[in-house]
């Protein structure tokens, strides 16, 4: 069973937590409630959690997340905006996370921090497939994922055609969709350096996504220079992936997000 640790003055989120009777049904204690950062900092010392929940866009969430980014910077933090499935829903997500950092991987080293950033990574591939409901789930997973991307933060969009992608999945490369999708994003996408965060998602074997995120609020100046490095940097990399792989990749559209939400389109 996970311990989740609520820390909240409303009685009405308070009531939300408490009020679900199956929790262990979802693999959690009983939640343990605080109502102040005090208390929080107490309870995390011993006898400890393994997530914390609580409202990040409150007033007095400030000097509770400057706690948790010094001293559990690992930890994954809940947010509290929902009730009853909705709920149940963020648990779920909570619940799928906490299975991935405390998992049995037998041989497997338990890297935290790479677990973490493997979660950010699929989170960013949800969101390139469109397979996020909304914005809150968006935030909600980038949160749990202790990720320092935000939804109100800007980002680069590239749209790429594989005009051979076809041909080369049936004929020269023998591992499937999937490895190709990943042996795009591993070695070529998510290597390139700099300030942003890289990711990138096959949709299918004739259309590509690629996505820089910003990790800091941008200028308009800034994000002007950043988008041009960027593009530069994007085209060399699929320039690179026609000279090892042999595979061509055509931009076919380039686009400036003032907020990484934007990509959610608007009818989720």
């Amino acid at each position: 069973m996970y311990k989740l640790l609520l820390v909240t003055g409303q009685a009405d989120v308070a009531q939300a937590f408490t009020g679900i009777q199956d929790m262990t049904r979802l693999f959690f204690d009983p939640v343990t409630v605080v109502s102040t950062t005090e208390e929080a900092i107490g309870h995390l010392r011993h006898p400890g959690a393994q997530a914390i929940a609580f409202d990040p866009d409150s007033p007095e969430a400030g000097s509770l997340q400057e706690h948790l980014a010094t001293q559990y910077p690992y930890l994954p933090i809940m947010r509290t905006h929902r009730r009853g499935d909705g709920l149940r829903n963020e648990l779920s997500m909570l619940r799928e996370v906490l299975d991935q950092l405390h998992g049995d991987f037998s041989d497997d080293e338990n890297d935290v921090p790479m677990i973490l950033a493997r979660l950010e990574q699929e989170t960013l591939r949800r969101l390139l497939e469109e397979r996020l409901a909304n914005a809150n789930e968006l935030r909600s997973r980038l949160l749990l994922a202790r990720s320092p991307l935000k939804a109100e933060l800007p980002a680069l969009l590239f749209e790429f055609d594989l005009r051979d992608g076809a041909s080369f999945l049936s004929r020269r490369w023998s591992h499937g969709f999937d490895r190709l999708d990943l042996s795009l994003r591993a070695n070529f996408f998510g290597q390139i350096p700099g300030p942003l965060v890289y990711s990138s998602a096959l949709l299918s074997p004739l259309r590509m996504r690629v996505l820089a995120c910003a990790v800091t609020p941008l200028a308009e100046r800034e994000l002007d220079l950043l988008s041009a490095q960027t593009q530069q940097l994007v085209l060399g990399m699929a320039a690179q992936v026609k000279i090892y792989m042999d595979l061509e990749l055509a931009c076919t559209q380039f686009r400036v997000l003032s907020r990484l939400e934007d990509l959610i389109p608007p009818n989720h």
